[in-house]
């Protein structure tokens, strides 16, 4: 892939944060943004922008609470956002596209900084950050993430403080490397873990025992095999069992994926060795490689052996394949500093690299237009949204009561035509438990698996209901106000409709 030295070139006369570098990532960032969008309330965000939304305001979310709150137990992200929201008093809108725009600058600077310590010339430099950028949203493998989202979440900051430790265990800074995986783990325990895992990977080899690392993820996979006997006869409730088999988390089962989910896992592992193989024995490069191998196989091999849908699930949560997050990243940095190198150095040819830029960034732009179908690329602040039901979310946020509680089919979110725009998130009210709350107490709390099934099996079927059902089903749990398709039969007074939802008042 690369035949750089280990020492690169110019690092001496080119610091690390010069005002040149500074200035090309701030104006790459708004790029960024207009070829990958911008969604703050929708998937992901919606889980992580209701607890910022709670945590300022204790009063939201009452009955929805613990499934609004599961994140921010494991997370200080919520925590300090809601604290520098109170210290700035910037409306939330606002605060969350400028956190976006600063996880981008983030990611590229920390792109940067991991491609200046694995490649000797600026182009190949820049086409690594390049690439990177390009490949912002891209999938990794069958793993539900993306390289960065499109809105802001926890991984939106532990993400490039991974990449910063990465930087600086390349350069040997073990102190750094130490304290930003530790940062990482406050942001996202289960991504600081992989990342760690990673720079012990890395250590070792770097330290010249690669037979000393392979050893180690041995050991890491018969650990994990160990703990698969020792948990195989936990038992767990019927809530939790329907909990964690959903066709949505088919990423928590690798007997669940599909055969191009599985190659998204092979490849990967096949171009970091070659690289490997490829680069001179010593460099960076070579080690990179080398410990990214170990890391993706051994989480191959045990997740394939030990995390099966019949149990342990406390083996499913950890979700070891989420690993590939990291290498993925790491993989277009190399990928796209091996396209300078073969590239750039031949002027005839340089065109074709700024058409390879082009089609992955055009390919994404065009994912991302398949994913939010019915809402804007650029979601901006205080602007009208064009998807009918966040305009249903809108008048909910202005037009009903802070207690409000609202029902709806729970598997509202994953409709087609949604987007997977976030209720909750969107308006600052409840609403009974739903198909991400599922993942919610799959991954994250299995104690509110019980509220979960609850909630949820209340709903299910609500939109074909007659009314006195609904009433029956419902009112147990305060409902107040329901969400229905427009076409949906009910004697309720509905104050709003679109063409695609009505927002309906429940009768006493």
């Amino acid at each position: 892939m690369a035949t750089t030295q280990a020492r690169p070139l110019d690092s001496r006369i080119t610091p690390v944060f010069s005002r040149p570098v500074l200035w090309r990532l701030a104006a790459l960032t708004p790029a960024v943004l207009l070829v990958h969008g911008y969604h703050p309330f929708a998937d992901d965000a919606g889980i992580y922008v209701a607890g910022i939304r709670k945590l300022l305001d204790p009063a939201l979310y009452q009955i929805d609470a613990p499934f609004v709150l599961a994140n921010t137990h494991l997370s200080v992200f919520a925590h300090l956002f809601a604290e520098a929201l109170r210290i700035t008093h910037l409306p939330l809108p606002w605060a969350l596209l400028a956190a976006h725009l600063v996880s981008i600058f983030l990611y590229l600077l920390a792109g940067w900084l991991v491609a200046r310590a694995l490649f000797a010339r600026q182009a190949q430099r820049w086409s690594a950050v390049l690439f990177a950028a390009a490949c912002f949203t891209l999938p990794a493998a069958g793993t539900a993430l993306v390289l960065m989202d499109p809105y802001v979440t926890s991984r939106s900051f532990s993400t490039p403080l991974g990449l910063f430790a990465v930087a600086a265990a390349l350069e040997r800074r073990w102190g750094w490397a130490a304290l930003l995986v530790v940062f990482m783990g406050l942001m996202h325990p289960l991504m600081g873990a992989y990342a760690a895992a990673l720079l012990v990977f890395y250590a070792v080899v770097d330290s010249g025992r690669p037979r000393a690392a392979a050893a180690l993820a041995i050991a890491g996979v018969a650990a994990f095999g160990m703990a698969s006997l020792a948990l195989r006869h936990i038992p767990v409730s019927h809530a939790y069992y329907d909990a964690i088999h959903s066709n949505v988390r088919t990423f928590l089962f690798p007997s669940l994926w599909t055969w191009y989910e599985d190659i998204g896992l092979v490849v990967p592992l096949v171009l970091f060795a070659l690289a490997a193989l490829r680069s001179r024995k010593g460099s960076r490069i070579r080690k990179l490689c080398l410990a990214s191998v170990l890391l993706g196989l051994s989480a191959i091999i045990a997740a394939f052996l030990f995390v099966h849908t019949s149990g342990p699930f406390l083996l499913a949560r950890v979700q070891l394949l989420r690993s590939f997050h990291v290498l993925y990243i790491l993989g277009t940095l190399l990928v796209g500093g091996w396209l300078a190198d073969l590239l750039w150095q031949r002027e005839k040819r340089r065109w074709l690299l700024f058409v390879l830029l082009s089609a992955a960034a055009g390919g994404l732009f065009a994912a991302q237009r398949a994913t939010y179908p019915e809402s804007a690329h650029i979601e901006w602040p205080g602007a009208a949204p064009r998807n009918p039901w966040a305009q249903a979310y809108w008048w909910v946020r202005d037009h009903t009561p802070q207690n409000a509680i609202f029902a709806a089919d729970p598997k509202l979110v994953f409709l087609p035509g949604v987007d997977s725009q976030g209720f909750r998130a969107t308006t600052g009210r409840s609403i009974l438990a739903d198909e991400k709350d599922r993942g919610v107490a799959a991954i994250v709390d299995p104690s509110i698996a019980l509220a979960w099934a609850a909630q949820y099996d209340a709903q299910v079927g609500v939109d074909t209901m007659s009314d006195a059902e609904r009433a029956r089903r419902l009112r147990p749990f305060g409902v107040t106000w329901l969400l229905l398709p427009t076409d949906s039969a009910t004697g309720f007074v509905c104050p709003y409709r679109n063409f695609a939802a009505k927002v309906c008042r429940m009768g006493e």
